[in-house]
């Protein structure tokens, strides 16, 4: 070791051959001299640049953190500003001024709801809310309904269907895409015109109850359900327990009467005798090609040709305006969810997927691919 001095007169120690963390038994600093020691001495040499790095380091542990919980608060301030601006409902897209022709879309699964917000499918409400905006603007001549749906509730549907039927005095038009089937068609035959594809998938027309018996599961996990009723057909459908015959004729008549309100919506609808429509109206699904034939749908085209057609019978000569109308959730709606996500675990997951497919549901439903 060799003892220098730098140009401020103080003393400066440099340890050419000590390699960091090793011992070695010689000489030690002592108030700037160098003493002989008997003992090893454990010399650390830290150059700056280490010491750089560590201090980053510390730096950035501490910082990364509060980068995140910034840009999380940002995101979820400015999503507020968004729900805010929409209200969680609906905003119209559009461009320029004049004659208009709206598009509603009945995307997914047909629910039941009176919620006018954000809602994951084809919520009863959030249509009905679309089908208000457009009947209460002056500007749009024509609606074109565009339906991708499976179907649905039964109440969903047949909410839909009397809105349109009862309440809109402006023209419809349905402009089926890939799937337009049972609930999906029960809406569209309160339209004025109903275009499909050729490749369409319709037709399904009739009531579906799906019922989840998980008896046979239960007994092989060790697992016993006490239902206990007030009456014999309290617990009807139960996925606990086994159909009786009295429960499946119960379940048999409420079915029929739903059939029957289907078939009697397509007899007003479309103008088909009552007999031609329980023949057709047997489950079956439907190209759009042989729906045509049939007089279930009155053309085959595409969106385009159901836009070209609502600007024709609402009186627009030029190029139509096209006005939409979609949702984005509010900020109640992403605090729910983000709630829901962290409260979620494997139980309460088999407990929503029980509670999901093992509730028996009256359904105008396409249950195919």
């Amino acid at each position: 070791m060799t003892d220098m001095t730098d140009g401020n007169g103080s003393d400066v120690v440099k340890e050419s051959n000590v390699i960091s963390g090793t011992k070695t038994a010689g000489s030690k600093q002592v108030a700037g001299k160098v003493e002989q020691s008997d003992q090893p001495t454990v010399i650390v040499q830290q150059s700056s640049k280490q010491s750089f790095w560590v201090l980053m380091a510390v730096v950035t542990g501490f910082i990364l953190p509060v980068v995140a919980c910034g840009l999380t608060a940002g995101f979820v301030f400015f999503a507020a500003g968004v729900g805010s601006a929409f209200g969680g409902t609906a905003a119209g897209i559009d461009a320029g001024s004049g004659p208009a022709v709206a598009v509603v879309r009945v995307e997914g699964a047909i629910i039941g709801t009176d919620d006018t917000n954000y809602v994951a499918g084809a919520g009863s409400g959030t249509v009905i809310a679309d089908l208000k905006s457009a009947e209460q603007n002056d500007d749009v001549k024509a609606i074109v309904l565009r339906v991708d749906s499976p179907g649905g509730t039964v109440t969903g549907s047949a909410q839909i269907h009397e809105h349109i039927r009862d309440n809109v005095s402006k023209p419809v038009i349905v402009s089926m895409a890939s799937t337009a089937a049972s609930g999906g068609y029960y809406i569209s035959a309160a339209a004025d015109y109903i275009f499909a594809r050729a490749d369409t998938t319709t037709g399904s027309l009739g009531v579906i109850v799906s019922i989840f018996n998980v008896s046979e599961l239960m007994d092989e996990w060790g697992v016993d359900v006490v239902n206990l009723a007030s009456g014999p057909n309290k617990a009807i459908a139960s996925p606990y327990d086994e159909m009786t015959p009295e429960h499946l004729e119960i379940l048999q008549v409420f079915i029929d009467e739903s059939y029957d309100q289907f078939v009697n919506i397509i007899v007003d609808g479309r103008g088909l005798e009552e007999a031609a429509v329980r023949q057709l109206a047997d489950g079956r699904i439907y190209s759009g090609r042989q729906a045509l034939e049939l007089g279930l749908v009155d053309e085959l085209g595409n969106f385009a040709d159901a836009i070209a057609h609502a600007a024709d019978v609402g009186g627009i000569t030029d190029d139509p305006r096209i006005i939409e109308y979609e949702r984005v959730p509010g900020f109640e709606d992403l605090i729910s969810t983000f709630s829901q996500a962290q409260g979620r675990t494997t139980a309460s997951e088999i407990k929503s997927t029980i509670e999901e497919y093992g509730l028996p549901k009256v359904e105008y439903r396409y249950m195919g691919p």
